[in-house]
Formats: structure tokens, sequence, C-alpha cells
């Protein structure tokens, strides 16, 4: 195949993963009626057998649709690998647009940008924060070309996304230490505490999200005193005056509000999120970073 029709591949994979021809521009850096000739062009190559179901707001695939897309992922990821055989770290060049999920950038990622800094002189890193729902969908439609997410358990695997497990993050239940109207239990059950007052993210969290449905499943009422952006913010107001509060277990052991506070043992209430970074499925240019970037943070946890 030519490049024009490895261009005309590329505009369909991307359509077909985003799920719409504007999202799909975004990702490919084109104007909406350049990646439409792309798509049409790509849809008459390919004879009379319909690619989408346009009968339905937005398209879908067709069965059709679906099979050629498998086939399309695997010509772009073999193209993608015989470009990165030829390219030394030296070559590798452009910018690099990276997420972080909030709650991750001081604890997790200084040391692998600094080492991407280092090796690949000719790469500019442009690093963005943001929940890591919209941060997925991101990587998605190609606004990013990887995040690095805090994953509970049912975004895992979601979207349609090459996802790298990094490590394991436990999800603390904290308070101000010695809080006397907790009383000395050893451990507790969340009825112990739904009239407790809450300190917690604003929606968008997915731990916020997580305990809020395991409180609606108990069928119990939650107390939410206020939304604060930030667990190193609610750490410091939890410290002087008390209250319940999430933050992941390496941010509250890093945290210099750490002697003044306590985590409490919730025996209903026991949450682990993944560290994953997460990246398109079909080989970039960039691969070859983000190998080296996965291996630093593994080493980092």
């Amino acid at each position: 195949m030519g490049p024009r029709n490895l261009l005309e591949i590329e505009a369909f994979v991307a359509v077909a993963e985003t799920g719409s021809v504007n999202r799909a521009a975004i990702r490919l850096n084109l104007t909406q009626p350049a990646t439409t000739r792309r798509i049409q062009k790509f849809e008459s190559a390919m004879g009379s057998t319909p690619l989408f179901d346009r009968t339905v707001k937005p398209a879908v695939l067709t069965a059709f649709g679906a099979h050629v897309l498998e086939h399309c992922r695997r010509v772009l990821a073999a193209v993608a690998e015989l470009e990165t055989c030829g390219n030394s770290r030296e070559n590798i060049s452009g910018v690099l647009k990276a997420g972080i999920a909030f709650g991750l950038e001081e604890t997790l990622l200084s040391s692998p940008f600094d080492m991407l800094r280092r090796t690949f002189s000719r790469i500019k890193l442009d690093v963005t924060s943001d929940w890591s729902k919209e941060l997925m969908e991101d990587v998605q439609t190609g606004s990013l070309d990887c995040a690095v997410g805090l994953l509970m358990p049912d975004q895992a695997g979601s979207l349609h996304l090459l996802q790298t497990p990094i490590g394991i993050e436990r999800i603390l239940v904290v308070t101000k230490a010695h809080q006397h109207n907790l009383g000395n239990e050893r451990s507790y059950r969340l009825s112990d505490l739904s009239h407790q007052p809450w300190l917690l993210n604003p929606a968008g969290c997915g731990c916020r999200a997580a305990l809020l449905s395991t409180f609606d499943r108990l069928e119990l009422p939650i107390q939410i005193a206020a939304e604060v952006f930030g667990e190193d913010l609610q750490l410091s107001l939890l410290a002087q005056s008390g209250g319940l509060a999430l933050a992941p277990q390496r941010q509250f052991e890093n945290s210099p509000y750490r002697e003044a506070l306590e985590v409490l043992d919730v025996s209903d209430f026991d949450l682990c999120a993944t560290i994953s970074l997460m990246r398109h499925p079909v080989p970039g240019r960039f691969n070859t970073a983000l190998n080296l970037m996965i291996e630093e943070l593994q080493s980092a946890i």
C-alpha cells in the first residue's frame, strides 16, 4: 500500500475508535472535511459492504467494519514497528502530550519525566493533570499520547486502550488522631461513619465515586461536610478540625500532617486502585520513550 492508503487507514481507525469524525479530526490534527474525505475514499476502496451502520446515531461499526478494524490496527502496528527499527533515541522528536491523574503528580512522576528529558533531548514534554476518567477519554481521542491514571476496579479494561499496570495503590480512610467522637474501636463499619463529616474531592474523582457507590449499596446516608479539591488540603483540614477523608496511601505517608492523623480500619470498605500507564494500542513514534517511562515508573513504586 502507498502512503496515501495508510493515511486513509489511520482515518478509519480514528473514526472507529473515537466514535465521531470530529474527535477523529482532533486526533489526526486535520480538519473535519479532510477527515471525511479520507474515510470516504477508504470505504470506496473496501467495496460495497458497509463499514458503518449509519441508520443509528452516532454511527457504529458493522460486523464487517469491526473485522476490517482489527486488520487495520495490525497494519498500523506493523508500520510503526518498522519505523521504530530505523529510529535511534536521538531521532525521536516532537511534542509528547502526557496526562497525570490528580494525586499522583508529586509522589510519582518527577523521576520518569526527568529521565525522558535526559534521554530524549528532542522530545518536548507537554504535561497536564485531570481526573483519571477524563484522561482515559483524552488518550482514546488522541488529545494525549499517554496518561498515568489511578484506575478504580470498574475502570480497568474500559475503552480500547493499552493499559500497563504500574502498581497498586491502597485508598485509606483517614481522620484526625484521637478524634474523640469516634471512640477507640479497632475496626469500624461504614454504618459507624455515616453521620461523621466527610471532606471529599468534587465530582469526577474515582475514589469519591467508589465511596458513594458503597454507601448507596448499603443504603446508608453520608454527610459530605465540604468538597475540597486535593488530598493535601483535605489532610491539612483534617489535622486541624477533624472529620474523615480518603487519601492514596503514598500521599498519606509523605504528608507533612501524617503525625496528626490516623488511618481507620473500615471492614466493609477496602478500596485498591491500579496505577496504570494508558496509551493507544497501535504503537506510535513515542513507543520507545513510553516503554522506558514504564520501566522507570515500575522501579519507582
